[in-house]
């Protein structure tokens, strides 16, 4: 079920704390096919040979959500080209590591199955020992171990789909990873129509429930000074999602005999729920009353 822009807020529980975040003193860095027109952006760093502003819509979308959500924020694009190799995202996300974001938007990953000592997976890792790092899972559900590089990587706050209504998109990416880690965290809302919308279209994907989680998690890491800390909170908040109405997890594409094994080695854990949605549904207002807890019980120690 697609539905308005709001609609996807009020699934993450959005509109009771919006007030609480209009994004002033934050941060976000967005890694991406490019920015909006007429949004705000402060300032672009471009590893490509094109225009900062994105023709294709994807970048535009995102850089809207983020906007949208956190209209005070400094946002800043690293705009990369498409296809893009690992070499050069690595040099993205360390461009976006030099920001000292609170943030770091990543909408671009692969479905190939990995156990995230790849060098993408390896430097989402470094970089999340300052910022909290929220990647797309991918869009190759229901195709089990489906999230790939680098959504793998064990510090990457790896974001998966469901639509307006709280249900399992069924193109999300399936884990676990091919070291038997649970893949994805969490999951926000996809199949909205994105803020400044023109052609007034849902859009489909993770690569927009991602941006979402991103700006739900800004507030809590400045509040924290702890991407991982986020990161846990934002598990431990999650509400449930309906998994019945996604269809039945499958197995195509794993051809490769190494696939296999891994596939067998990991048979007891590919049912774990945790593999189709993480932890659930991201709640921002019981995400933020938490860190607010543990920012003051901190305080007093």
């Amino acid at each position: 079920m697609a539905g308005s822009f709001e609609k996807a807020l009020s699934a993450v529980r959005f509109l009771e704390v919006e007030d609480l975040y209009g994004g002033s003193g934050l941060r976000v860095v967005f890694i991406d096919s490019g920015c909006g027109r007429d949004l705000p952006l402060k300032d672009c760093i471009n590893l490509s040979n094109d225009s900062a502003v994105d023709t294709e819509d994807h970048g535009a979308h995102v850089h809207a959500i983020i906007a949208s959500m956190l209209p005070d924020a400094e946002i800043i694009l690293v705009k990369v080209p498409d296809p893009l190799p690992d070499n050069l995202l690595i040099t993205a996300l360390n461009e976006a590591l030099k920001l000292s974001p609170h943030v770091v938007s990543l909408s671009i990953t692969s479905e190939v199955p990995s156990d995230g000592s790849d060098p993408a997976s390896t430097y989402v890792n470094h970089v999340a020992e300052k910022s909290l790092v929220a990647v797309s899972a991918g869009n190759g559900g229901p195709r089990m171990m489906s999230v790939g590089s680098p959504a793998v990587a064990a510090n990457a706050l790896t974001v998966g789909a469901a639509d307006v209504r709280g249900r399992l998109w069924r193109r999300s990416s399936r884990g676990p990873a091919l070291d038997g880690r649970w893949k994805p965290n969490v999951v926000a809302p996809t199949g909205f129509i994105p803020p400044a919308s023109k052609e007034r279209k849902e859009v489909w994907g993770t690569s927009f429930s991602t941006p979402i989680a991103a700006a739900v998690a800004a507030p809590l890491v400045k509040k924290l000074a702890s991407p991982e800390a986020t990161a846990r909170i934002l598990e431990l908040t999650a509400c449930s999602v309906d998994l019945n109405t996604a269809p039945p997890p499958t197995l195509t594409g794993l051809r490769k005999a190494s696939l296999i094994r891994k596939l067998m080695q990991n048979w007891p854990r590919l049912y774990d729920p945790r593999n189709f949605a993480g932890m659930g549904m991201v709640n921002a207002e019981a995400a933020l009353r938490l860190a607010e807890k543990l920012r003051q019980s901190i305080s007093t120690l």
